[in-house]
């Protein structure tokens, strides 16, 4: 047997083999080695700042859409469809960041047959779809995307948190001008509801503070007294702070809109000099109130101040109540000579 002419071919083969193995070891990569998700809107994501219009579009099905206007002024993010009330600054702010962080996970289908499907129609089109639109301050456009479905179950998606939280979601979504779909990771409100987007704090003053409430006025005024710790004139008084503590407003317009003529003051007073006066008024089947502020000549500077702020906050504007507030709002002196259910 020649030898020789079995050891050209392996030699070959060997090579071969080790022209592969140093190739194989310059290009070794661990299997882990993923480049990270792009990021939707980078353009966007780099102009945030020039943010100053934030609108939410809903679809309501055969009663059109529900558009959230949220504008910028002075600082302060204002909804237009409540009269520039002050929304939920930190929940907008998280809004428009959420916006800039959406990473891409796939692409998706190109086609428009698709798009329902997906929860990616248009909110005018009876589609599901929540458009995000995002303006500068001269009115030009820097975003606007549709928020689509969830990749899960309908069972789960009825689970959807009502603001943004910490926790990351998997969602269809698109460029409301192009048909190209994407799967996407990030962290965006669905919540169609305005009260979810507006700030309903009431002022209150410290419990400890409070010395006496006054409602009504004339000869049908009558008073809750504070007598000492934990214990007030009337056996319904402290059901009546417990209720005042949980009192929240469902809705806000100005205060011009409503008929305050045959309102009914509730007047709390606290032993630091502040004073706040509720004038509420029933109208069908809401009570309406508006608030003030002010202090005796007597209140520390701080309170003074306080009493300021509060006043400059709150005028000019009118909370509305569900009917079911009026024990603790419009009540009368025989609903509080007994304990108040809480």
């Amino acid at each position: 047997m020649d030898i020789n002419r079995l050891m050209k071919p392996l030699v070959l083969v060997t090579f071969a083999s080790l022209v592969l193995a140093i190739g194989a070891s310059l290009s070794d990569r661990r299997v882990n080695a993923i480049a990270p998700p792009s990021v939707f809107l980078p353009d966007y994501a780099a102009a945030i700042d020039r943010a100053a219009r934030l609108e939410i579009t809903h679809g309501l099905g055969m009663s059109g859409s529900r558009v959230f206007s949220f504008v910028r002024q002075d600082g302060v993010w204002g909804l237009q469809q409540r009269s520039n009330y002050p929304a939920k600054q930190e929940l907008v702010t998280e809004t428009l960041l959420a916006l800039a962080d959406i990473k891409l996970l796939e692409a998706r289908t190109g086609q428009t047959t698709w798009h329902r499907a997906l929860g990616l129609a248009a909110p005018e089109d009876f589609g599901k779809a929540v458009r995000f639109r995002v303006l500068d301050e001269d009115g030009a456009e820097m975003a606007s995307v549709l928020l689509g479905n969830e990749e899960q179950s309908e069972a789960e998606a009825s689970l959807q948190i009502k603001s943004i939280g910490p926790e990351l979601r998997n969602f269809y979504i698109r460029r409301e001008a192009e048909d190209q779909t994407w799967l996407a990771r990030g962290r965006l409100p669905r919540n169609p509801d305005a009260s979810a987007w507006i700030s309903m704090d009431l002022p209150r003053g410290p419990v400890s503070e409070l010395d006496n409430i006054q409602f009504g006025k004339g000869q049908r005024a009558f008073k809750l007294v504070q007598l000492g710790a934990g214990e007030w004139s009337r056996p319904g008084g402290i059901g009546w702070l417990v209720g005042f503590a949980d009192l929240q407003p469902d809705n806000v317009t100005v205060e011009e809109a409503i008929e305050f003529a045959t309102a009914e003051p509730m007047v709390i007073s606290y032993r630091n000099g502040l004073t706040l006066t509720y004038e509420n008024v029933g109208a069908a089947n809401y009570i309406w109130s508006r608030v003030r502020a002010s202090a005796s000549k007597k209140a520390s500077p701080e309170i003074q101040e306080l009493a300021e702020d509060l006043q400059n906050r709150y005028r000019g504007w009118a909370f509305r109540f569900p009917a079911d507030t009026a024990p603790i709002l419009l009540p009368s002196a025989v609903q509080l000579d007994k304990p108040l259910s809480r």
